[in-house]
């Protein structure tokens, strides 16, 4: 039963045109980041987790706060993030999934 769960989310994923950010999941829910849910804005941005996980990259300081605006502010945008994900290099994509996993977030991974 489990092989066929994965399947099925694998193939939605796929079919929806491969996420081009990654699922982020704590306390077994998950979203991905940068979606405009207001469950992911409590879990990332209410809680303050946002600017930890940011506070322990190393990312550019200007990549920091666009990533925070366009996550946590009124400007909320789902495609701004996702724009700002695909300029990454694969070493700044590794450093912001590190920084989750270091606090305290599941990276790509999908709660039952």
């Amino acid at each position: 039963m489990k092989k066929y769960f994965l399947v099925i989310v694998a193939t939605a994923i796929i079919a929806g045109g491969c996420s081009s950010t990654f699922l982020v999941s704590k306390d077994g829910k998950g979203y991905f980041f940068g979606s405009k849910s207001e469950a992911i804005y409590r879990m990332l941005c209410e809680s303050g987790d946002l600017s930890k996980v940011l506070a322990d990259t190393n990312l550019p300081k200007e990549m920091k706060d666009d990533l925070y605006r366009y996550n946590c502010s009124s400007e909320r945008s789902g495609e701004k993030v996702k724009q700002i994900f695909a300029s990454m290099n694969h070493d700044q994509r590794k450093d912001i999934r590190n920084a989750f996993k270091n606090n305290g977030y599941d990276v790509n991974y999908l709660p039952c």
